[in-house]
């Protein structure tokens, strides 16, 4: 029966059932410590679990937790309450391949944009010596933004040890020769029981990226031991006869990942992402940018931002004035402003149906330069015989017809360039605004600056009750980063007044904040303070 909500699990509140899997159920939650909505995964509380399904429980938190990347799925924490055991994860807000592909085969340019993240991600587990063993659409997920996430490593490999864990999702045997994983996104040799490297999960997933693309199994038969003898023997049904309009180039990756041999397959899923890559960037008319509702190239941010809501709503407004046209976030280096302007036009996205585009400027050291970089932002086709400004204003006068948001990061030093925006957006009218972050104002006709200020601290003299201490923005920012490499870290009684001392120390800028609570297993808040305070009075 699945859990109420409101039901507690340690610091984490059941919000309502996502899905069920092999390993147990898996739920929406809030980290009432953090104040953030988490994915969490129980194994469901039994007296009767076995040694083995808590071994395999921890060995997806594990072989997950192992992986840093952004198209697999972050782990937060595993624990357990009682007697039942979770995993805290990442939530993705998003659907399964599996229920994308409910209405058949897929676009290829879609197809191409997600099969070149999973790729990317697989490369990354298979480099550090992890093997799914399991991927199939249900544990592949395409996020609301557009960016593909690898799930559910209960059945991951460390390769060349020998141990695997069974998700459960088949094992017809529990020894020498086991058969573990899905079987109609098994490879010939994980059929067989053998022994298997990376090469394996290529096979499962040109079987994802065949159906795809097709809209059907490679190796769909009435009954499981069909099924298996048909991946042992038979071959795939021709791309082309399903699906004449799938580019040959993709066609060739998909039948060299379903080679019968691995040896036949590639030799590194590099080189398979590699070549993905290429066709994603390189084929006529392909997007270059992931998959998204509108045009944006906004990079994903892994955390979330903490102590900003009344900055970003005030800014929101102001973006949101007809006649604005620029509006420069700035302070001190360290203060948030690059996080707080992504997080601003992140949210903004529907605002700006021609698209939300993101420009660093923080390596451009020509301030002629900035142009061009935003003419390759935007991918506007150059013409060799004009500037990149002409064709900037050409495009400006001609083509933008639904209102644009371009973010320019660090622009402090190109200070010189600020007089070009102001002809920009009198070129682009109401249709083209600016955020531009920047230590200093540009100074230029109809700018409105926006000073972001230090996050909120208490008075260290008089600190309030914990619950109350927990709620400032700079308190919230260092237990959350803390917590994160520390997972057993809270705010205590007995650690209150450091860490308190410590924001104030580090005057609530929320980059030596971070900085600080990453050191969190290397000190303690009592050591750091004291450390903090020798070098402030030296």
């Amino acid at each position: 029966m699945a859990l109420a909500a409101g039901t507690r699990c340690g610091r984490y509140e059941i919000t309502s059932l996502l899905g069920t899997g092999g390993m147990g159920e898996v739920y929406r939650a809030k980290d009432l410590r953090l104040g953030r909505d988490i994915a969490i995964k129980l194994l469901p509380d039994n007296p009767v679990i076995s040694r083995e399904r808590l071994d395999r429980f921890e060995q997806e938190a594990r072989s997950a937790s192992a992986l840093n990347h952004p198209n697999i799925v972050t782990i937060y924490e595993l624990g357990q309450v009682d007697s039942t055991h979770y995993i805290a994860m990442e939530l993705i807000e998003g659907r399964t391949l599996r229920e994308l592909l409910g209405c058949g085969s897929m676009p290829v340019l879609k197809v191409i944009q997600i099969a070149a993240q999973i790729a990317d991600g697989l490369a990354k587990a298979h480099e550090v010596g992890i093997i799914h063993r399991d991927l199939k659409p249900e544990n592949l997920m395409v996020s609301s933004e557009g960016f593909a996430k690898i799930l559910d490593f209960g059945v991951a490999k460390l390769a060349g040890t020998g141990e695997f864990f069974s998700a459960g999702t088949i094992d017809l045997q529990t020894c020498a020769g086991a058969v573990l994983g899905t079987i109609e996104y098994m490879s010939p040799e994980q059929a067989r029981g053998g022994s298997i490297d990376f090469r394996s999960d290529q096979f499962s997933f040109g079987l994802v990226l065949y159906e795809m693309v097709t809209g059907k199994r490679a190796y769909q038969r009435s009954t499981k031991p069909e099924t298996l003898v048909a991946i042992l023997r038979e071959e795939p049904e021709p791309i082309g006869s399903l699906s004449p309009d799938v580019p040959i180039p993709l066609c060739w990756v998909i039948e060299r990942c379903l080679a019968r041999e691995p040896e036949k397959r590639y030799i590194s899923t590099r080189d398979l992402a590699r070549d993905l890559a290429s066709m994603r960037d390189h084929l006529p008319g392909l997007p270059l940018k992931p998959l998204k509702t509108r045009p944006s190239n906004l990079p994903p941010q892994r955390t979330g931002l903490v102590g900003r809501d009344l900055e970003v709503a005030a800014a929101k407004e102001l973006l949101r004035r007809p006649n604005m046209r620029l509006v420069t976030v700035t302070g001190p280096a360290g203060i948030g402003k690059t996080r707080l302007a992504l997080q601003l036009a992140g949210e903004m996205t529907q605002d700006f149906p021609g698209g939300v585009y993101f420009a660093p400027l923080a390596a451009v050291g020509d301030p002629s330069s900035i142009a061009s970089v935003i003419v390759q932002t935007l991918g506007i086709p150059e013409d060799g015989g004009q500037s990149p400004l002409e064709t900037l204003k050409e495009f400006l006068q001609n083509s933008l017809r639904t209102p644009m948001l371009i973010v320019l990061d660090n622009f402090e030093h190109l200070i010189s360039a600020a007089p070009m925006l102001a002809e920009l957006f009198a070129i682009g009218g109401s249709g083209l605004k600016f955020l531009v972050t920047s230590r200093a104002p540009l100074h230029v006709y109809g700018e409105q600056e926006f000073p972001v200020p230090p996050l909120a601290l208490p008075d260290p003299r008089s600190l309030p009750a914990l619950e109350a201490l927990s709620q400032y923005s700079a308190i919230a920012l260092f237990v959350q980063r803390a917590s994160a490499v520390k997972p057993d870290f809270e705010l205590t009684e007995q650690n209150a007044s450091a860490v308190a001392e410590i924001c104030a120390r580090l005057d609530g800028l929320p980059l030596a904040i971070e900085l600080a609570a990453a050191r969190i297993k290397l000190l303690s808040p009592s050591a750091m303070r004291t450390r903090l305070a020798s070098r402030c009075s030296s």
